[in-house]
């Protein structure tokens, strides 16, 4: 018996609650980083900030499973009603279709991912593309047997948690012991001698190694300041070393290294040391000293040499430094030890997850309920074919805008047109669409779910809808044409647009203005071959690939919308390197 498989926005459309909440309610407030991405986990959880529900926020209930857009993968199943960043979209299950913890166990399976991981967007903060997320067919057995594969989960992943919570219990024990021998270093009760690291190690930052050196086979583990991303086949160091993440979010994270790695450019490492320090006792001193604490915050947290030499850490006798090592050494062995176990219980229930969804984990019980289930089946059908009555909006009260609507992508349409409009140098349509685009990739934001390749570069199709929008509330006046020019300009309530752009661009509000101030005066042939270079970068980068001249010429010539522009003089191969320069030095490119 095959099962269905089912576009999700058939079964699980983007729909948030229409609860409203007081501000002093108390509720779930989430962002992406309070959801653990393995286990669904919510790390905080109420506050008091319901007031803050808006055109930048989505509400949810027990009756929605919120999903990440951005990678790595975060799904959550909530039993509780919230509000939620607008980066984490509110599915909501057709109950007489798809049970929600089926839903929320097959978007963190294999099976999902594999398919979400090259469906990305973007280079620095990969989102998935949501035009296609909504096309991509989900299985869909009978309720019932939804519901017996979600039994079976439940169970398994019981015994998850359970060990995730006792390894949190664990990680605790290592840093006590630390405290337990020598005492908090900022009171120093035992009255140890302190010393600053600069007198006592020197720093230096690892190797570039490109994606591509990457070897899943390799023998030698690769440290890039967030633990062990990799392997690789070659080895800097033979002895273990003391590696310091440089920046980011793991800025300051402390390792020390199996022996035979590598450690790249974007961490430190502990080159020289004291002879009165134990390289074990180092490490721990380093990670009870917080580093990030002392990271430069412009941009993003990144440590140096220079930050970090100047704090003073406890140098114990070296005897009491042996012992800390010694007892550090036996308890890490356990700590192995229960990592190992840990992965064990990950790869099985991986393991379940992918029967769970090919229908090995339940074709006994199928064989079974045959005949109840072949009934489930038929009325299913019947139901998918049966339209889904639409709920009319009252029209008393006034349409909430989301982050993806028509009107937040007029107010941006007006931002830009406001930033770039001037007497001496009027602002084409064209130019406008270009600038849309950028602005969007800059901002990290996704206001448009695909930007469809074009013969003037990539398009939102909306931009006629959104330009009469803008036009209609008076943001922007559209001109008569002017040749080839189609003029835009703002418009007397301009100021209203402004201020819901701001609302959109949030805290890249400041890295836009910049971007907008540099390219005002480009011309929009400039600006198409930007957008089209930076598309294909993207698509090159997503799919693991190195950006160059060749590999943007060969993306440009795979879409036949697309090979004309290698024909004009705008595209040669000088102006490729240089707008591929370019994009690298506006932020937009991050590979080497």
């Amino acid at each position: 018996m095959n099962w269905l498989t089912v576009p999700l926005k058939q079964v699980a459309p983007a729909q948030a609650s229409n609860l409203r909440f007081e501000p002093d309610d108390m509720v779930w407030h989430l962002t992406l980083d309070q959801i653990e991405s393995q286990t669904g986990h919510i790390v905080k959880k109420k506050s008091a900030l319901a007031a803050e529900a808006g055109a930048s926020t989505n509400v949810f209930d027990d009756g929605n499973v919120l999903y990440s857009k951005l990678r790595p993968n975060k799904v959550l199943c909530p039993n509780e009603p919230g509000i939620a960043t607008t980066e984490l979209v509110p599915l909501r299950p057709r109950s007489d279709l798809l049970d929600r913890r089926y839903l929320t166990y097959y978007l963190r399976s294999n099976h999902f991912l594999n398919f979400a991981n090259v469906a990305v967007a973007g280079v620095k903060m990969p989102r998935i593309i949501m035009a296609k997320f909504w096309k991509h067919k989900i299985p869909l057995p009978p309720l019932s047997e939804q519901q017996h594969i979600v039994e079976f989960l439940d169970q398994a992943d019981a015994l998850r948690k359970k060990r995730a919570e006792a390894d949190a219990k664990a990680t605790r024990i290592l840093p006590a012991l630390f405290y337990k021998m020598f005492g908090d270093p900022t009171t120093n009760p035992k009255g140890l001698v302190k010393k600053k690291l600069g007198d006592l190690i020197k720093v230096r930052s690892g190797n570039f190694l490109p994606a591509k050196n990457m070897d899943p086979a390799g023998r030698y583990p690769v440290y890039g300041g967030n633990g062990i991303n990799g392997y690789h086949s070659e080895f800097m160091f033979e002895r273990p070393v003391i590696v310091l993440g440089r920046v980011g979010v793991y800025c300051g994270a402390i390792h020390y290294s199996e022996p035979n790695c590598w450690v790249t450019d974007n961490a430190l490492y502990v080159a020289e040391q004291s002879k009165d320090l134990h390289p074990r006792y180092l490490a721990e001193a380093l990670r009870v000293a917080n580093l990030n604490q002392y990271a430069g915050r412009a941009g993003q947290p990144l440590i140096s040499g220079s930050r970090i030499y100047p704090i003073e850490i406890l140098v114990p006798p070296p005897e009491k430094q042996e012992t800390f090592a010694n007892r550090f050494v036996a308890l890490y062995g356990h700590e192995r030890h229960r990592q190992d176990a840990g992965d064990h219980i990950e790869r099985l229930f991986s393991v379940l997850l992918h029967r769970a969804f090919t229908g090995d984990l339940t074709s006994k019980w199928r064989g079974t309920h045959m005949k109840e289930l072949l009934a489930e089946m038929e009325q299913q059908a019947k139901t998918l074919e049966t339209p889904v009555a639409k709920k009319r909006v009252s029209k008393t009260k006034p349409k909430r805008h989301a982050g993806h609507d028509i009107y937040n992508k007029a107010a941006l349409t007006a931002y830009i047109t406001d930033r770039c409009h001037a007497d001496d140098r009027p602002l084409g349509r064209v130019k406008v669409a270009k600038l849309f685009y950028l602005v969007q990739r800059k901002a990290e934001i996704e206001l448009t779910e695909e930007f469809t390749r074009r013969a003037a570069g990539p398009l939102d199709d909306d931009i006629h809808k959104f330009l009469s929008l803008a036009r209609k509330q008076k943001w922007v006046v559209l001109g008569r044409a002017q040749g080839e020019l189609k003029p835009v300009r703002p418009g007397k309530d301009v100021t209203k647009g402004i201020e819901q752009a701001a609302k959109v661009l949030g805290t890249a509000k400041n890295k836009v203005d910049e971007l907008l101030e540099k390219t005002k005066d480009w011309g929009w042939r400039t600006l198409e071959r930007w957008a089209t270079v930076l598309h294909a970068a993207e698509a090159i980068v997503a799919s693991g690939g190195e950006v160059s001249v060749v590999t943007i010429k060969r993306s440009i010539n795979e879409h036949p919308e697309w090979q004309a522009k290698l024909n004009r003089p705008e595209f040669s191969d000088e102006n490729l390197a240089s707008t591929i320069n370019g994009l690298r030095e506006f932020g937009f490119l991050q590979d080497k």
